[in-house]
């Protein structure tokens, strides 16, 4: 899994890159790339649009949303289907809730729970913070920070662990769906010159 933020025109663009490995290699091809370009209000991190290119699933998938402000909604396409909702505040998609998260931990600000747009809809995530955690990646220990973090409907929950010391990158990404482990990334190498992070 590769992360990598760097700075768009507006704003930032944040890209996720994740391909199988291991054993799950031998029967899955292909990668999920997720992107999304955000600005920073007030603060806070506002997502602008999000696209997914999913050739891991067949058919492929390929989903679309676009954030309109002025407009209060939201639009774009999952599944082959036409997304038109309206706008929630404080709403993130699943890859700029990353960086929110992040920069609340900078910022020493509560986090809170976000509204997230996944799969078509509105999503209520619930948080919780656990301090002082000790993780061991290939490019160290660090003493982290857990940010746990679920769907209502519990269909998906996600673990984070961020490091104080490497500015609240993460080093640690658990992602589970239907109560089975999906994914396990953990820091390998970072570079913070370029905004990149890599979690093979």
């Amino acid at each position: 899994m590769t992360l990598e933020l760097k700075h768009g025109d507006p704003g930032y663009v944040y890209e996720t890159s994740l391909r199988p490995t291991g054993l799950a290699g031998w029967f899955k091809r292909g990668a999920i790339r997720e992107f999304t370009t955000l600005m920073v209000d007030g603060g806070a991190i506002r997502p602008v649009d999000y696209i997914n290119q999913d050739t891991i699933a067949n058919p492929a998938r390929h989903t679309t949303y676009r954030f309109d402000y002025q407009g209060n909604r939201v639009t774009g396409q999952y599944k082959s289907q036409v997304v038109d909702v309206p706008m929630r505040a404080g709403g993130q998609n699943r890859i700029s809730l990353q960086i929110a998260v992040m920069l609340a931990l900078r910022s020493n600000a509560e986090i809170s729970d976000y509204p997230v747009f996944d799969r078509g809809r509105w999503k209520d995530y619930r948080f919780a913070v656990i301090g002082d955690q000790t993780v061991k990646t290939r490019s160290g220990t660090f003493h982290t920070v857990e940010v746990r973090y679920a769907s209502s409907d519990g269909d998906r929950s996600w673990s984070m662990h961020f490091a104080p010391e490497l500015s609240f990158l993460p080093v640690l990404l658990v992602f589970h769906e239907a109560g089975k482990l999906k994914s396990r990334a953990q820091l390998t190498d970072y570079s913070v010159g370029n905004s990149q992070v890599s979690n093979p």
